[in-house]
């Protein structure tokens, strides 16, 4: 029998009538031999910055996949077709993660999307995996999740019919806890919360404004751009917030791993990394 504590293992999955191939080279994702396989209670969890994107291509099925296999949340971007479906992907255009020119999604119907290759450009390992819908990458977590995790709802782009049918999805998979929306505009937060008073909204706070964000109490979750301190954690824990490092970000100004076991001592809910795997190593390794 292999000693590895954990790989991801391809498997075949229909979801809403479509074929989902999801492969992940197995070698990236193993966990590192001689650290403790499971979360200590109490631990940030890794929010993986689109999914595992530098392991599977970004905003992916498979990269989510990996993220849920791995007991990790992660973050994704929410955009909206032609012809009015939630679909996931970073930029307007699909021309950087796709096999076809620079075009926005919203001037693509949905059946225009589907064809198209989101994985090759990244590794022909990936060859024909595809943009997901929301409601696709929603039926994922609901059943591949090992239990609790964080969903952070990135909307890049909504029409105003899309706003219930993002609740509508979000009730429909049971992810009210698990999930968030930020980066949208206040108005939308406040049409989104008149919707449905449950949902959770969350967005960026610096430091300089975290009492006045705290005193107007409407958000949920706390997306900290700086390391907090433990007593700020705890200000925020008392109000019952959640609260998250947005740590995301390329380079080695975004993984220092003294930062990671900061933030980890500070006692935050959990971190959205580009390096998630690596950070969850650190926050695995027992300190001296």
């Amino acid at each position: 029998m292999s000693n590895i504590p954990f790989q991801f293992q391809p498997r075949r999955r229909v979801i809403n009538s479509q074929r989902v191939v999801i492969v992940v080279v197995a070698a990236v994702l193993v966990i590192a031999p001689g650290h403790n396989n499971v979360l200590r209670a109490g631990d940030p969890v890794p929010v993986a910055h689109r999914g595992l994107l530098r392991h599977a291509p970004e905003n992916t099925l498979p990269a989510f996949a990996a993220c849920l296999e791995l007991g990790m949340g992660f973050e994704l971007d929410i955009r909206t077709s032609s012809d009015g479906h939630l679909v996931i992907l970073h930029d307007d255009s699909v021309g950087r993660t796709t096999n076809h020119p620079d075009r926005s999604v919203r001037d693509m119907t949905l059946e225009a999307l589907k064809p198209l290759d989101a994985g090759s450009w990244f590794d022909p390992v990936f060859a024909d995996v595809r943009i997901p819908t929301l409601e696709e990458t929603l039926a994922l977590i609901k059943d591949r999740k090992r239990g609790p995790t964080i969903i952070a709802l990135n909307i890049k782009h909504i029409t105003p019919t899309g706003e219930p049918q993002l609740l509508s999805l979000v009730e429909k998979y049971d992810l009210l806890n698990e999930s968030f929306a930020f980066d949208q505009s206040a108005e939308l937060s406040r049409r989104l919360k008149k919707l449905n008073p449950n949902f959770r909204i969350g967005q960026n706070v610096n430091r300089q404004s975290l009492d006045a964000r705290l005193t107007e109490d409407f958000l949920d979750v706390f997306l900290l751009t700086f390391a907090p301190t433990a007593e700020e954690v705890a200000k925020l824990h008392e109000r019952k917030k959640q609260v998250l490092f947005n740590y995301a970000g390329a380079g080695e100004s975004r993984r220092n791993a003294d930062t990671w076991k900061r933030v980890q001592a500070a006692g935050i809910d959990g971190m959205l990394t580009d390096y998630p795997l690596d950070c969850r190593t650190v926050w695995r390794t027992k300190q001296p």
